[in-house]
């Protein structure tokens, strides 16, 4: 199978190790490239021969939102979202899919969090918002904030998900004075921009102030493992969780949808998967490899 990602940046992507190592415990073949895709090249690259000859694709910033108009088809649960990061061929035809809000779910499930009748605060306006909106909302989030820097776009994605997340209410916000106080109320607090990312490490989207009365922080950057905003978080008493949990499972479950069928992952050493995947975001070499 061949496969890829495309955005922009996607020099530091790590999906090519991760998508290749699950699919060599699972006992298949896979050959996964990077393509660097600016933002106005997008439908150039899609009618060109690298994309003719994959099998399937991932999609990260800046393409979730903008490449959906050049798709045959988005599947079903996916559609609602208005983003993909999965784009399997299928018969010929490109396939949307959005495996981002169950790697946020499984993510937030598998560290023990409740987000039942929570406060939810997510910071950027894109498509990995959208994912996150989504999820929390399906694990009963009582209200989500979108803080955005550009408030249309934080209007836009509103528009777009408030039936799909209802009952839970949710609002936007300006990324300035504005939102302090849907800040101070959040139980849970999530980055879904790139700030923070390598080679950036030393910016954050929040004062350490701000943190103060949040129960949990969870970063998408994965790239370093410990983002600023982890590491003020911890310092804050806050519960946090790393971009790698969520980069694990959408990845999982991308997986599932270019084979065509769930995957018996019960079966695949998934701590050794995530062991090894943080040796290569960190540099870390073990003993014996």
């Amino acid at each position: 199978m061949k496969l890829g990602i495309i955005g922009d940046p996607v020099k530091q992507s790590v999906s090519p190790f991760l998508i290749e190592l699950l699919f060599e415990k699972l006992g298949q073949e896979v050959a996964y490239k990077k393509y660097e895709v600016l933002q106005g090249d997008l439908r150039e690259w899609l009618r060109g021969r690298a994309a003719k000859g994959l099998d399937g694709f991932n999609v990260t910033i800046p393409h979730k939102t903008a490449i959906i108009p050049f798709l045959d088809a988005v599947n079903d649960r996916s559609a609602p979202l208005k983003a993909v990061n999965v784009v399997r061929k299928h018969d010929g035809k490109l396939v949307g899919y959005n495996t981002d809000w169950y790697g946020f779910v499984k993510a937030v499930q598998m560290n023990s969090v409740d987000l039942k009748d929570a406060n939810v605060v997510i910071l950027g306006a894109g498509g990995a918002a959208r994912a996150v909106a989504f999820g929390a909302a399906r694990m009963g989030a009582k209200r989500i904030t979108i803080v955005a820097r550009k408030l249309p776009h934080g209007v836009l994605v509103v528009k777009d998900l408030k039936a799909a997340v209802a009952p839970t209410l949710m609002e936007t916000t300006p990324w300035d004075v504005n939102a302090v106080e849907p800040i101070e109320q959040a139980y849970m607090i999530v980055n879904t921009t790139p700030i923070g990312m390598k080679p950036d490490i030393r910016q954050t989207p929040l004062d350490k102030d701000l943190l103060e009365n949040a129960s949990v922080v969870m970063d998408v950057v994965y790239n370093p493992i410990n983002t600023r905003l982890l590491a003020d978080a911890l310092m804050s008493d806050c519960q946090t969780i790393p971009g790698l949990d969520m980069l694990m499972y959408q990845a999982m479950a991308a997986v599932d949808v270019w084979l065509g069928e769930e995957q018996d992952w019960k079966a695949v050493n998934l701590d050794e998967v995530r062991e090894l995947t943080h040796n290569k975001i960190t540099g870390f070499k073990r003993k014996d490899q």
